[in-house]
């Protein structure tokens, strides 16, 4: 497309921008060819809320881990609707259970990479308002 900017993210997505709004997109195939594969758009404008929603759900997951007996299974609503999970797709998922993050380390690759994104849609955001 005329005016737009795309990228392909390391934890998975795409950052794609226009003059005036970006967001990130992701697609999550089906559990199998039974099944339709599932596409989650994050606006920028509530990104922010999503690096707070990461690292806070996280958190919840971390302490509900320690409550949920070995083995078994369990599932709360968090914020910005996530799911945190135990058992079955285990950590924060970004919808139901697309995306489990369940060591510290990825999710400070996830909210490092919003944090790129995000800077990098400004810039891109500026460079393509100018080409009109």
């Amino acid at each position: 497309m005329v005016g737009t900017y795309s990228e392909k993210l390391k934890t998975g997505g795409e950052l794609i921008v226009s003059a005036i709004s970006w967001n990130i997109r992701y697609y999550f195939s089906g559990l199998d060819r039974r099944y339709n594969g599932t596409f989650v758009t994050l606006e920028g404008k509530e990104i922010n809320k999503y690096i707070d929603a990461w690292a806070d759900n996280f958190e919840k997951y971390l302490k509900l881990k320690e409550t949920v007996p070995s083995g078994g299974e369990f599932q709360t609503a968090g914020s910005m609707n996530m799911t945190i999970r135990i058992g079955f797709a285990e950590g924060v998922c970004l919808r139901s259970y697309h995306m489990p993050i369940h060591t510290r380390g990825k999710i400070v690759e996830v909210i490092s990479d919003y944090e790129y994104a995000r800077d990098r849609a400004m810039k891109m955001m500026e460079m393509l308002s100018g080409l009109k």
